[in-house]
């Protein structure tokens, strides 16, 4: 009785861990907009390139702020507004915001009506020079590439003569997947300690093939939370001494994993994990197991994983301490 208490609170405890994790994705804003994310983690390198332009210019107004065409109006006004807000709050290179720079202005010449916007002409841009008190003036333009990725271009000219005394291209990481389907297909191997009618004591390393899903929703940047389950089908076909009931059945566990490193985003990547699960097969009398292994990532999508599950509940008649998982997988 205490055994099959212990299973449900342990299968209550892995599905409260998947109504928590589903939660964090709803709730949580640094996802939601990755693009925002994104700039705010460039944010330092930006200044740092901001601040090494003191060596070729002393003060600049900021004449405009351009994006690309992908980047949608919402994230546009944030990232204005943070752009500003960041670079005018230096103390060692001075940075303003030239309002007029933007504006629509009109200018009647003889019969003709002038429509002009942003530095014009030369003498434009000198006059507004000296009323802002600055050198010169910065140009901003931010773009995304492929994949996501998140660039801010940098061009500061002179207020005089016009010409470019500073450009830098300030490039961020790739936002990491928000959420994600995992399916994958491997062995599962469990030395298995059976009395054998023809050996007596023996340990054999019994097989069975293993295919399932799973769903990963990321928690912070470098912490995720993945739920799901697989199918156990027997693979001992060519054992000559082997356990004599097939190992069938299911694995449903969850787990918390860390990014222990990573690169271009995730095109190449390593996780950890660990978490708990229950694995439905009759001859182990469905054991509970401790779960851990890592994960590599390569190409974004492919995968290649171990895992090793300790058995927390066995059968007498049966006895296997712990199984390990080797299978490669794909992300969806």
């Amino acid at each position: 009785m205490k055994n099959i208490t212990y299973k449900l609170l342990l299968v209550q405890f892995i599905l409260a861990l998947s109504l928590t994790s589903a939660t964090a994705e709803e709730e949580s804003v640094f996802w939601k907009d990755r693009q925002i994310s994104q700039l705010e983690q460039l944010t330092p390198s930006l200044v740092e390139s901001i601040q090494s332009m003191q060596t070729k210019i002393s003060s600049v107004a900021i004449s405009s702020i351009s994006y690309g065409d992908t980047l949608p109006s919402s994230f546009r006004k944030v990232a204005t507004a943070r752009l500003q807000q960041t670079l005018t709050s230096l103390i060692k290179l001075k940075v303003s915001v030239c309002e007029s720079c933007s504006q629509i202005r009109t200018n009647i010449s003889g019969s003709f009506l002038k429509i002009s916007r942003g530095i014009a002409d030369d003498n434009f841009r000198r006059e507004t020079a000296i009323e802002l008190n600055v050198k010169g003036f910065l140009d901003i333009a931010v773009f995304t590439s492929e994949g996501d990725q998140l660039s801010i271009s940098l061009n500061a000219y002179e207020a005089k003569s016009g010409e470019i005394v500073y450009s830098k291209i300030v490039t961020g990481t790739p936002p990491k997947s928000g959420s994600y389907i995992h399916a994958f297909y491997g062995k599962m191997t469990v030395p298995i300690t059976f009395t054998s009618s023809t050996s007596g004591v023996t340990t054999v390393d019994h097989q069975a093939r293993v295919i399932g899903a799973e769903k990963m929703v990321r928690l912070t940047n470098d912490w995720s939370f993945t739920g799901g389950g697989a199918l156990l089908s027997d693979d001992n076909s060519n054992l000559s001494d082997k356990y004599e009931k097939s190992i069938t059945g299911f694995l449903i566990d969850g787990t918390i994993g860390y990014d222990v490193f990573n690169f271009g985003g995730e095109q190449v990547a390593l996780s950890l994990i660990a978490g708990l699960g229950m694995m439905t097969v009759t001859p182990f009398n469905n054991p509970s197991y401790f779960k851990t292994g890592f994960s590599f990532s390569v190409a974004e999508q492919l995968t290649l994983n171990y895992h090793y599950l300790l058995m927390l509940t066995t059968d007498e008649s049966a006895k296997a301490s712990g199984a390990s998982i080797i299978s490669i997988g794909w992300k969806f």
